[in-house]
Order: C-alpha cells, then structure tokens, then sequence
C-alpha cells in the first residue's frame, strides 16, 4: 500500500518545537532532538493505536528550497486528507512563529490537531492559552502536552480517537482562492508548486503574521513581559553586542576546539595504541604470508583510520549539541552572518567552518543545518581546506625542517599560523567562487528564530551524537576500509620475486652512505605496485620539486594526510615516527649525489602548499558522495583542489629554487 494513503499521523512542526520529542512519546522510539535547523535529517516512522506515525524535518515555512525542508512539503503536497491526520507541533513559547507556519499548513486543508508543548515552561512564565477560543478560530482540536514528561497525553489520544478528521479553516488565503473560482486547497498548493518572486513571498509572509497576531490576542494571556522572555533578552543584549558578542563567541569557540583537541587526544591515543596492540598480535600469533599482511596492514589500519576520528567527532558534536540545545548556536549565526554573506555564505555556515578545524568530516556533515542548497553546496566544497588536524603531523615535521627551534624562535608558532589563516582565506574565496558558478537553485531569504535558552536535554545530546557518529563509522567507513585494503595490496606486491628484492636491498645497501642503513621493508616499498607507481608521477611531481619517494608519500597520504609522516618513515628506513628522527633524517637527504638537501626551502615550502589545498583524504571524499549522493561533486572537488594545489606548489618550487 502507498505509504501516503495509510492511515497515519503526520508531525509537523518548526525545528524548535520538540516534535520529535513528542515522537518518541506517542511511538517509544528514540530519535533525534533539537532546536536549531537541520536536527532531524530524515522522515522516522513508528506506531501508534495501528497507525503510522512519521515524523517530518523541522521547517520554518513551506515556501522553501532547503533540502530537508522541501522533504516535509512535498510529503505534505502528497498527503491524501482521506484517514490521514497532522498533528502540528507548535512552541508554547514561541506561538507566533508556530502559528504563521500553520497558517500554510492550514490552507492545504488536510485535516490537523494543533498541538501546543512545552506546557510546563509556560505555566512557569504563566502564559495561558484559552483552547476553546484558539480551536475556534483554528477551526481544528487544541491540545496542550509537556513532550518530555507525557503530560497532557491522556487528552491528547482521546483528541486522536474522536477530533483527528477535522480540517482546519483557511487563515489567510480563502480570499484569493473565491476570487479565481478554486478550492482553497488546490489554490495554494498551485501555488506552492508555482516560481513566485520575493516581493510576493513577503507580501504573504505579512499577511500571515498580521492574520496571526489577531488571533494571538484573542487566545493568549500573559505574552507580553513574562519572564522567559525578559531573561532571554537580557542575555542577547550581552551575546549580541556588535563588540562583546563577538569577544564571547570567540571565547567559547576558543574553548570548543581546545576541548576537542584536548580531549579527543587520551582516546585517539587509547585506539592508536589498541590498533597497533592488534596488528602486533596478529603478526606474533598467525602464520606468515598474505592473509597476515592483508588483516594486520590493510584491513585492521583501514578499521583504525576509521574509528581514530570518533573521539573529535564525538566530542565536537557533544559541545555543539550543548550549544544547539541551549539556543545559543542561532546566536552564534546571527552574529556571523554580516562578515559570512560577503563570500556566498550566511550565519549557518559559521558551524561547518568551525568543525572543519577539528576535522572535515564531521564539517560537511553539520552542512545538513545549511537551508540554501547553493550555500550548502559551496561549504561541502569549500570546507576541506581548512586546516585540519590531519594535516599538523605534516606541518609540523616541514616547520621544524625550515626552522629549528633553537635558531628561530617563535618562528615555527608563527609560521603554522600563516598556515591557519591561509587555508581560511583559501576556504572564503573558493566558497565564494562556488556560490557564484553552481547551478545550484539559490534560496533568497534566510530565516533564523532565535531560540528563548533553556537547560540542555543531555539525554538528546547524547543519543544525537550517537546518531552522528554511527553514520561517520558505518557510511563513510565502507569506503575508506575498501580503499585501504587496495592501498594495501599496491603497497605489498611487487612485479618482482623475493628473491629479485632481497638482491635488490644488497645492491640499495651497498651504494647507501656508510651512516645510513637500507631496510629490507623499504626495498620492498621502492619496488612494489606502489613504489612503481610513485616513479611513475615522478616527471609530473618533479617541477615541484619532489622525487620518487615523496610521490609515495603523496599516494599514500591519500588514506589519511597524516600518513605522509609514516610513510617517509618506512622510506628512508627510520626505526622511530618520533619527529626528531624523521626531521633530522630529511634533513641529512641529499639531491642525488649532490650536496644540495633534498628538504630545501623551495621543496619544504611547495609541500606545505601542496597540502594546504589538495584534497589528500579518502575519508572526506567518502563523506561528500555520501552527502551530495553523487560521485560527480566528490570527482569535480578532489580534481580542482590538487590542480589547486599543483599551481600553488608549482609556483613556490619555480620562484624559490632561482
């Protein structure tokens, strides 16, 4: 049977409303909870009294491009009014805004319960609501409900049982409709489906408000001067200060990624040395051979790249839910807005920019909160060049190559700095580039409700960050497990014997300078599928300054930035990945059989470039597909950030090496 002709309750409601809540009240399912845009990312389903219930994203409006907006409208668009009902969540504390959203709603003429939460916050502020005079001007039931405790459920299944057919009135578009001779219904949702201009957007929105704001007066006591409200706006008079609100937002972003990186280190470390527990006991316990390598080097590493971010992205969207559920993340865009919009972007968009710092996974997946697809398009694109953690292994061994500490000092500090800065420019200008060039549909009006604040549900927090992290491991991580695995076997065969490699490493051995000794491990890395393939980039890397070796690097990094430092390891036969060891072993390299340092200014610093912008992490491409649902943006982005990256790189090499 189609799922839009079941019997069934459909939740409607803007994001702050805690429709969900009331989900997992009627169905005894968790789910998600919020209150900022883009928390629920999905249509959840459960039952209840044999009928389906579904739950819808959050929306502010139903004249909407947003990807997860336009999921609730063309689902509503779709929905037959015969044994269907929607029950329409709506803020108790913010009723105005709920009831100009219902107002659209209404007009589709689908039969509707008005369902008022939050009931306990407003018998705190003594805001009363006169249901009998509100479900007459509505023309549909009233009910009022606490959804975190149930309270108010007794009534509300009995409204369920005996009120769930009635259609609601028509609050603001009957007129228009009587004039061209339609049913009200078949008027607005013409309508909706129809391009209508800005100008016509905002004389409805009006109309809307001022429909509302009648019928508010009428039905509710109390609204003016409560408490909530007066708190509220003592605490934005102090976080919306054009001076003092931008202090503390920098404070507490300050705060947010020092935890992140502090925090996350213990458990990345704990799964670091977990995973090398493992391989080791693999290699101690099973039998030599292929299937050995293939579990301990390519599929227990291809787990370990996977499961080593969860801790930042755990952690970082622990302290953003805090921020979410607290109502102060809508601030936060409200006062990015003004310096974002310059560049294509909005106040949204201060989040995934943020989060990018962390990491850039968990950075494209917060772009789910972004209402413009143009917008959300330029930030996925855009926010893999902001310096992440992965690429400080990479950074700091070059820094400490270009300035020793104990001959520059503050040098290195200042130099990751520039770094810093230039992958945020870098970031702004491609964002700006991408807004400008997509054929992307551009959303012209930005909605944001400032949430009154309020305690954190930790619970929600909690399950939500669950939620998020479980899609990292179990979507992304298919993808990163497979292309570790063929990473693995082009870094483990060779077109040679052993015996051809073992002569090889003599040979390597006997022509290396006397202080320096050849791995047999790295012999069999220089001639394997991989190491042939580094050679084989090698006349195309080589106008950057870079050879054979650190083509190697370069493909191999491709797992996982970070994997640049152990693979030079492996390389030039380093026993330890300690920096002092490697920095001093790059530093001794030479050019061929000439003096000149492999490691100079003008390699070290088209490789700090290089990775600066390409797009060196199979995870994040993973993540792209899997949040644009193509390859074709993954493809388009992976390929212009290292043509990106080969200019910049190209051109320091030539300007410096003169």
């Amino acid at each position: 049977m189609d799922i839009y002709t079941m019997s069934e309750l459909v939740l409607v409601g803007q994001p702050n409303a805690g429709k969900t809540s009331l989900f997992n009240q009627l169905t005894g399912l968790n789910q998600k909870v919020g209150n900022y845009a883009g928390v629920t990312v999905q249509v959840k389903t459960g039952q209840f009294q044999k009928k389906k219930v579904t739950d819808l994203p959050g929306l502010y409006s139903l004249d909407t491009n947003s990807p997860e907006e336009v999921i609730s409208k063309n689902y509503l668009l779709d929905l037959s009014p015969s044994g269907n009902t929607v029950l329409f969540v709506a803020n108790g504390m913010q009723l105005e805004e709920s009831l100009v959203l219902f107002s659209q709603v209404a007009d589709l003429q689908l039969p509707s319960i008005f369902v008022i939460n939050f009931k306990d916050e407003m018998q705190r502020n003594q805001l009363q609501v006169d249901e009998r005079s509100l479900q007459q001007r509505l023309g549909c039931p009233v009910v009022s409900v606490n959804s975190n405790n149930g309270d108010g459920f007794d009534d509300l299944r009995r409204v369920i049982d005996k009120w769930s057919t009635h259609i609601p009135k028509a609050i603001n578009l009957s007129a228009h409709a009587e004039v061209k001779g339609m049913e009200v219904d078949n008027y607005y949702r013409e309508r909706l489906q129809a391009n209508v201009s800005l100008k016509e957007l905002e004389t409805d929105y009006s109309s809307r408000v001022k429909a509302v704001e009648g019928i508010v007066r009428e039905s509710v006591q109390g609204l003016s001067g409560t408490k909530y409200l007066s708190k509220t706006k003592q605490w934005d008079h102090i976080l919306l200060h054009p001076v003092w609100g931008v202090l503390i937002f920098l404070f507490i972003l300050f705060l947010v990624f020092q935890a992140v990186f502090s925090l996350s280190s213990y458990p990345m470390d704990w799964i670091d040395a977990t995973m090398g527990f493992l391989v080791e006991w693999v290699n101690n316990t099973l039998p030599e051979g292929w299937f050995r390598s293939l579990l301990a080097d390519g599929i227990i590493a291809g787990i370990g790249g996977v499961i080593i971010f969860i801790p930042q992205i755990a952690i970082l969207f622990l302290l953003l839910g805090i921020l979410e559920h607290t109502g102060y993340l809508a601030r936060i865009s409200f006062i990015s807005d003004v310096f974002l919009k310059r560049f294509g972007l909005s106040g949204h968009s201060v989040i995934p920019l943020m989060t990018s710092w962390a990491c850039a996974i968990p950075a494209i997946m917060s772009t789910r909160i972004i209402t413009n697809p143009r917008e959300r398009l330029a930030l996925i694109f855009a926010s893999p060049l902001m310096t992440c953690s992965a690429r400080l292994p990479v950074y700091t061994i070059l820094i400490a190559i270009l300035f020793p500490a104990d001959a520059y000092f503050g040098a290195q500090g200042f130099a990751l700095l520039l770094l810093y800065l230039l992958g945020v420019v870098a970031t702004l200008v491609v964002a700006w580039l991408v807004s400008k060039n997509t054929q992307e549909e551009e959303q012209n009006y930005w909605i944001l409700e400032l949430p009154i604040f309020r305690m954190p549900n930790w619970r929600n927090i909690i399950y939500s960050m669950y939620l998020k992290t479980k899609s990292f491991v179990v979507e992304a991580g298919k993808v990163i497990l497979f292309i570790s695995i063929v990473l693995w076997f082009l870094a483990s065969y060779s077109p040679h014997n052993e015996a051809r490699l073992q002569e090889l490493h003599t040979q390597e051995q006997a022509t290396a300078p006397a202080n320096i000794e050849v791995s047999q491990e790295s012999v069999n890395l220089e001639y394997s599928y991989l190491g042939y393939a580094g050679k084989a980039i090698e006349p195309v890397i080589r106008p950057l300054g870079y050879d054979w070796k650190i083509g190697i690097a370069l493909i191999s990094s491709f797992a996982a930035r970070e994997v640049f430092v152990g693979t030079l390891a492996t390389i030039y036969s380093i026993e330890s990945e300690e920096e002092m060891s490697i920095v001093q072993r790059l530093q001794s390299e030479r050019v061929g059989n000439t003096e000149r340092p492999r490691y100079d200014w003008a390699t070290s610093i088209s490789l700090l470039l290089f990775y600066v912008f390409a797009l060196q992490c199979m995870s994040t491409v993973a993540i792209v597909k899997k949040e644009t649902g193509t390859w074709k943006y993954a493809i388009i982005q992976f390929v212009f950030m290292l043509v990106l990256a080969y200019v910049f790189a190209f051109g320091a090499y030539q300007l410096l090496s003169f």
